[in-house]
């Protein structure tokens, strides 16, 4: 989430299309976001894994992002 976006954030981009289009996980301000597409904050992943984190920490973080995407994809009904 190193972005020159301006409150940057991880979010779901279902695309243009309404069910076609497959999701994918994007990076964009938090302000130009849709909100109940933003997976997770800049300042929640920094909260999270602090400045610096090691690998172990990265890697034990993104089951529960995988997690959080999956749920929000099955609600939307993709």
């Amino acid at each position: 989430m190193d972005s020159s976006a301006e409150l940057p954030v991880l979010y779901i981009n279902y695309g243009p299309g309404d069910g076609d289009t497959e999701a994918e996980l994007d990076v964009w301000a938090a302000g130009l976001v849709y909100q109940p597409n933003i997976v997770l904050t800049r300042a929640t992943a920094l909260d999270q894994l602090g400045e610096e984190p090691t690998s172990e920490t990265i890697a034990a973080f993104l089951p529960k992002v995988q997690k959080a995407v999956d749920q929000m994809i099955s609600v939307r009904g993709m």
